[in-house]
């Protein structure tokens, strides 16, 4: 798995939550998905959240940069601030991003920082599918 380190600026995501077993994960990008469709939304990324885990439980955020979510109603707003991270691509799909995150945090070429990790799917205007990133805090 290749990987590449990059500085970000801070941003916003706007979107939905759960706090439960991971199997109600789909149902919250199914409805970010459907939001996004019915307000005409045209992002070319989305991201995903882990905001904390135990006891089975997935807190997790489904969400689009806050600039393109007018209009969305009843979302929460999460600041990923600036910073280094460590990047990767997923390759084998959604199942592998546990196995691509473990990789990354086990890095020991790099420091982890504390900050959120997250998903990025990129799904450019036009295309048919979408690549999935694993991003790491680092210092």
């Amino acid at each position: 798995m290749g990987t590449r380190i990059k500085k970000v600026e801070q941003f916003t995501v706007k979107g939905y939550e759960v706090n439960g077993p991971v199997t109600q994960i789909p149902k919250l990008w199914d409805e970010l998905n459907r939001v996004i469709q019915e307000k005409g939304a045209m992002p070319e990324e989305s991201f995903g959240i882990t905001l904390g885990m135990g006891n089975g439980n997935y807190h997790y955020m489904a969400g689009v940069k806050s600039e393109l979510a007018e209009g969305f109603t009843n979302t929460k707003e999460l600041i990923i601030p600036s910073g280094n991270f460590i990047v990767a691509t997923v390759e084998g799909g959604i199942e592998a991003i546990p196995a691509a995150f473990n990789e990354l945090l086990r890095n020991p070429d790099v420091k982890l920082r504390h900050s959120y990790g997250f998903e990025r799917y990129v799904h450019p205007s036009g295309s048919k599918g979408y690549e999935i990133e694993v991003w790491v805090a680092i210092e």
